[in-house]
Parts: structure tokens; C-alpha cells; sequence
């Protein structure tokens, strides 16, 4: 195993520590935030993302990431590991780089339909449904509308951009809720599961069930989106249905062991 790779506590060290309490939320988003813009490759890729509008979140996301996947590789060894969501690849992208340049073991797998999923033109018809439907006022109010466009192109492009492998992506085509990549997914088991998918109460709360229990035990399911309840300032804390849908994963036998900005750490405890 090389070296840790950046100038702060291991991902161990922040769990053992961690405290759910404003002071510890913004020093850790702090800190992680210092620590992705003084190491070169997390820096040059987050640097990439930003300028180039290819996702979201925040630029302590990237050392968070950096740390989980050191833990994982020093617990399991192996890694498999898994996004719900991908948007333009700003995360899968990290986890291969990350792979590739500390020769981690990581097998990376993804769940998108690769296209966008925007609002209905119509103003009448917008309008329309903002008054009668529930679903299309909670999927407005949680960001969940995205433009057409060429996304899998996009992707390709960062992976190329950054010497990495697109082709050795598991890409699963098509929403977390087809019953085809449910099937698809039907044997897999997973180190880490991230979750950024559908950020409805109801898609929330259907990955978390259906796809958590793919995450072996000691393995870490993230939920993005999902601080709403968290105490801190200096953050965006997400989104209140996805933050609210959050809220089974204990009964699933997850336990909170860390929290960075909007991003919700769950270690699986014990199988349900």
C-alpha cells in the first residue's frame, strides 16, 4: 500500500473523532476542503470539474472521497464500488483516478440513463402541474430536473481528459428504479454505494432499500443531498426529501460514523 495520500487525519481518525455538533460539521468541511486543494490530483481534477460545469457539490467531497476509498482498500482489500446518479461523471471519474494512480484495487460499476430529464416545455402545462401534481412540485422543490444532453459523450470526455479507462466502467443503462438494471444488479455486491439518483422522497427512500442491502457488512453506503437535519454553517445542506428518506437507514443496518457537508456517511453494521 503507498503512503497516505494527503496532509490530514485518516478516515479513521475523523470517525473515531467525529462528533455531530456545528463546531466538528464546519471543521470537518473546512478542513477536507483545504486538504483536496493541496494535493495535485485531487486539486487539478476538482479544478476541471468547476470550470467546466461537469457536476455539483463541493470541493471537500474530493478528499472525503480520497479517504474513504484509502479506508476501504487498507479493510476490504478489494473494492467495489457503486453510483446511483452519475450526471457527467465528476465522481466516477475520481474513484478510477484515484484507482489508477495508487494502483488500488477498485472495480467500479454505475447506475444512469444517460440522458437528461428536464421540465416540460409548456408554461400551460407547467403551470398545470405545480397546482395538481404532488410529484412534480416535490421533484421542482428537490432539484431533480436535468437537460438533454449528450451525457454519456461527456463522461467519455473527462475519462479521456484524464487518462482513464471509460471502457472498464460497469455502466447499468437506465433509472435505479427499471426493473432491467434492478435485475442487472440482482447478484452484485458493493464496498461503498453512493447515492445521488432520483431525489424524491419515494426514489430516495427506493435506493436506499433496494439497492443498501447490496453493501457488505463493514462497507459504507454515502447519501448525497441529505444534511437538512444536520447542525452547521458553513455548507448547503441538500435537500429536504432525500435529507428525510435518509432517515431508514438504521433499521437497514447502517449507522452514521461521519458527515461531510451534505454528504452522509453510513457504515453497515450488521445485516438486516
Amino acid at each position: 500500500m503507498n503512503k497516505p495520500i494527503l496532509f490530514m487525519p485518516s478516515f479513521d481518525q475523523l470517525v473515531a473523532e467525529y462528533r455531530n455538533e456545528t463546531e466538528a460539521n464546519d471543521s470537518i468541511h473546512r478542513e477536507l476542503t483545504k486538504a483536496t486543494w493541496e494535493n495535485n490530483l485531487l486539486a487539478k481534477h476538482r479544478k476541471y470539474i468547476e470550470e467546466n460545469n461537469l457536476g455539483f457539490g463541493d470541493a471537500a467531497f474530493h478528499s472525503m472521497w480520497a479517504g474513504i476509498m484509502e479506508a476501504a482498500v487498507y479493510r476490504h482489500k478489494k473494492v467495489r464500488a457503486l453510483e446511483i446518479g452519475v450526471f457527467k461523471g465528476q465522481v466516477i471519474s475520481l474513484w478510477a483516478l484515484l484507482a489508477k494512480n495508487y494502483k488500488w484495487p477498485i472495480k467500479i460499476a454505475a447506475i444512469s440513463p444517460l440522458k437528461g430529464a428536464p421540465r416540460p416545455k409548456n408554461k400551460i402545462l407547467q403551470k398545470a402541474m405545480s397546482v395538481f401534481s404532488k410529484k412534480y412540485r416535490e421533484r421542482i422543490q428537490n432539484g431533480d430536473f436535468y437537460e438533454d444532453e449528450k451525457y454519456e459523450k461527456i463522461i467519455q470526455e473527462l475519462f479521456k481528459k484524464f487518462k482513464i479507462e471509460y471502457s472498464d466502467i460497469h455502466m447499468l443503462k437506465g433509472f435505479s428504479t427499471d426493473q432491467k438494471v434492478i435485475n442487472e444488479a440482482k447478484n452484485l455486491q458493493f464496498e461503498i454505494l453512493y447515492v445521488d439518483g432520483d431525489h424524491t422522497f419515494e426514489g430516495a427512500r427506493h435506493d436506499f432499500q433496494v439497492f443498501g442491502e447490496k453493501v457488505v457488512k463493514g462497507g459504507w453506503l454515502i447519501a448525497d443531498d441529505a444534511g437538512c437535519a444536520l447542525p452547521g454553517t458553513r455548507f448547503w445542506k441538500g435537500h429536504e426529501a432525500v435529507s428525510r428518506a435518509v432517515e431508514i437507514l438504521p433499521s437497514l443496518g447502517f449507522k452514521n460514523v461521519l458527515n461531510v457537508g451534505h454528504n452522509r456517511v453510513f457504515e453497515k453494521v450488521s445485516a438486516i
